[in-house]
């Protein structure tokens, strides 16, 4: 039985998780030095000293250094504005952490956990304010598309708190844990334009520190071209079909077969390969961001027909969630009706689209 305006027990939810690191007030000298407050306090003082005095002098008519007053007034106003800038130098440096989750339970529910824990960790640990939003995922049938949205309009909203919480903050870091076509879902209904810097964290192979700022919702200029594109392929299939295969972990033919295979299954006509040049992507913010930007220009340079353009899109997808999700932001946040992002499930051997088929 439905009961209306009551929400589905495993809908997404938005919790504060708590005030990290980048919260705390300051606890020393240094920081009172460094974030402008003691700057603030003595150029105060020194104005007003220099102020009493010069009014002293002007009430006596002593006008024997006065002007002396007059630049020691000026100086701690100085000093005061330098204390100014330095606290909104500081401020700028304060940063939001949002953790999203979707946790497949057929596929990784143990290490998905343990990665959530990870990513919630970071967050603490380099942002003043962090707050949560997860999902449990049974299935990639109706029901999950219809989580998988309700988590991305939890984590818009979350965006929205979180500003008014820290209007003063640089940046907002999300801090992905997903399947990588629903990772491409999610970020197509999260779209690339957003009032505040929405940076996309990928987690570190090497686990020092856990997590690093990857890339941008944004679109960012970058001269990084870290892969190879092959030029489109016409398959003998329906033209109005268009694939995009990235083989982002060097895998080659072990990758590009299956996918070729799956291409003939679901008749389609066109075939654009991207791989990259080794088994690894360097974890910095410039290959990263130089990944993302490469793909979208390939996509949109590529020599297709009208008809491909307008028709529908299939993504198959390798490599890092953040980058998954940063495309499916790029490419399909104008139109998510036109794109199915696919990655393969080591458990059945195949490749798993999302959003399911309508016959699914």
């Amino acid at each position: 039985m439905t009961v209306e305006g009551v929400k589905h027990p495993a809908a997404p939810r938005m919790t504060v998780v708590g005030a990290g690191a980048g919260s705390r007030a300051p606890a020393s000298w240094r920081q009172a030095v460094s974030d402008g407050t003691a700057a603030v306090g003595l150029g105060g003082m020194v104005a007003g000293g220099f102020v009493i005095e010069a009014a002293k002098s002007v009430m006596t008519g002593a006008a024997a250094g006065r002007w002396w007053f007059v630049l020691g007034c000026a100086l701690g106003l100085a000093i005061v504005r330098l204390g100014l800038w330095q606290r909104q130098r500081s401020r700028r440096r304060l940063q939001i952490g949002i953790v999203v989750t979707a946790t497949d339970t057929r596929r990784d529910g143990a290490s998905g956990s343990r990665h959530d824990k990870q990513a919630e960790d970071h967050s603490l640990s380099t942002c003043s304010l962090t707050l949560k939003t997860s999902v449990e995922l049974a299935d990639v049938g109706h029901q999950t598309r219809a989580l998988i949205e309700g988590l991305a309009d939890e984590t818009l909203t979350t965006i929205t708190i979180a500003e008014r919480l820290s209007p003063d903050a640089a940046r907002i870091n999300l801090i992905p844990t997903m399947p990588l076509h629903i990772a491409f879902y999610f970020g197509a209904r999260m779209r690339q334009t957003h009032a505040r810097e929405i940076v996309v964290h990928a987690i570190r192979l090497d686990g020092n520190p856990s997590y690093f700022p990857a890339t941008s919702l944004r679109v960012t200029e970058s001269s990084v071209r870290p892969l190879t594109v092959d030029r489109l392929e016409v398959l003998e299939g329906d033209p109005t079909k268009t694939a995009v295969a990235l083989d982002l972990q060097g895998r080659g033919d072990q990758f590009f077969d299956p996918v070729l295979e799956s291409c003939r299954a679901q008749g389609i006509g066109h075939l654009l390969r991207i791989r990259s040049k080794g088994p690894l992507l360097t974890a910095d913010r410039q290959t990263f961001t130089g990944v993302v930007e490469q793909i979208c220009h390939a996509w949109g340079t590529a020599p297709l027909p009208a008809t491909a353009r307008t028709g529908h899109h299939v993504i198959f997808l390798s490599g890092p969630v953040a980058i998954s999700l940063a495309l499916g932001a790029r490419l399909a946040g104008a139109d998510q009706g036109r794109w199915t992002a696919f990655s393969f499930n080591s458990a059945d051997g195949a490749y798993e689209p999302f959003p399911p088929p309508p016959s699914s």
